[in-house]
């Protein structure tokens, strides 16, 4: 496995995972490298209600998830597998449970099943870790070094989405030519959500568009914009963009799942605002650029709602919290004020002129 993972670059999928959009082989292989006993962690704890993939892989098919982890572990030497589910799932809790048993019976791997907290923050991989290990307060931690030199409880540790390793599996068994772009090879799972009268969760092919997405739900009115990525993914007004790492970084959108589709009766300055007040709610407080940026970000926001146009300083503070946070959470946070920026400006500019061109919001 460890060969066809090296011969077909699959990259890591999704936001809790310890090789997101990089080459999964290479986090491997530090691992198999590092001092000490490695372990495998498969990383499914996803708080937002939104983001339905890794849950609903882990409870539909809870095999092809466990399997692979089991597979990984032996590929690195690893003993021991930890499913590390929402406390809030059930339904993957208990399949994972049932299938772990199974699987455990089968192999040399021991695996155990356990629940974290349903916070949007316990699903980063470092904090992950920090729930794991039973810590009161969970805190991203400084890498390097990466949890695959430094993990649980100071053991190598790889931590893969049920996304990652059921691509994996799939690469594994696939005959002939790999599907998708090179660089990107194999398929990504998209939930899309929203103004929609259905949520729905598809796969891509990696050299598709996400344009297929609209095939497959029904909106309420015509699309005015969506944010690609998740919580803090990228707003974007065409979904005319690749289905694959590269091409969803080109555009400066998040490459974690969700697609939310927002119709024209949503302000995307509301919207970025929205998920400003987030960030400065939901960040684990560690470091200085997230926890005072986001709290700076939301109140420059609403300075614009006062008739303040300070895109400048907005697109700084982002530079700032993008390149200086330690984790994904503050590097990522900024990206659905700055993409609506990047393609809403004159709707920001309408606010500090005291309108709201969508009619959501209102002006004292």
């Amino acid at each position: 496995m460890l060969k066809r993972a090296a011969e077909t670059g699959l990259r890591g999928r999704g936001r809790g995972d310890v090789a997101t959009d990089e080459p999964v082989a290479d986090c491997w292989q530090t691992a198999r490298e590092a001092t000490g006993e490695p372990a495998v962690v498969v990383n499914a704890n996803e708080a937002d209600p939104r983001a339905m993939a890794d849950g609903l892989l882990l409870a539909a098919d809870p095999f092809a998830v466990i399997d692979s982890a089991a597979a990984v572990a032996n590929a690195i030497g690893a003993p021991a597998v930890v499913v590390y589910v929402t406390e809030t799932d059930e339904r993957a809790y208990r399949n994972a449970t049932t299938v772990a048993n199974l699987v455990e019976s089968i192999t040399s791997v021991s695996i155990d099943v356990v629940v974290g907290p349903d916070e949007y923050m316990a699903g980063e991989p470092t904090m992950a870790l920090e729930s794991l290990e039973g810590s009161d307060r969970l805190e991203a931690r400084v890498r390097p070094p990466g949890p695959e030199e430094h993990g649980l409880f100071g053991r190598p540790t790889v931590l893969h989405t049920p996304r990652t390793l059921a691509q994996l599996r799939r690469l594994a068994l696939e005959d002939g030519d790999v599907p998708g772009v090179d660089s990107d090879p194999g398929s990504r799972v998209f939930d899309i959500y929203g103004d929609v009268t259905a949520v729905a969760t598809t796969e891509l092919e990696t050299d598709d568009t996400l344009a297929t997405l609209r095939e497959c739900v029904e909106m309420d009115g015509s699309m005015n914009a969506a944010c690609v990525g998740g919580v803090f993914g990228g707003l974007t007004e065409t979904l005319d963009v690749p289905a694959n790492a590269d091409g969803l970084a080109a555009a400066e959108l998040g490459t974690d799942g969700p697609v939310e589709l927002l119709n024209r009766g949503r302000c995307p300055v509301a919207f970025a605002g929205r998920r400003a007040a987030f960030a400065r709610k939901e960040n684990c407080g560690r470091c200085v650029p997230c926890r005072e940026g986001s709290k700076q970000l939301t109140e420059l926001l609403r300075s614009v709602y006062d008739g303040d146009s300070l895109i400048d300083d907005i697109r700084e503070l982002a530079r700032v919290m993008e390149r200086s946070s330690i984790c994904s959470f503050g590097r990522s946070a900024a990206r659905p004020v700055t993409t609506a920026l990047n393609e809403f400006e004159a709707e920001f500019r309408a606010h500090a002129d005291g309108r709201c061109p969508d009619g959501e919001c209102t002006h004292s």
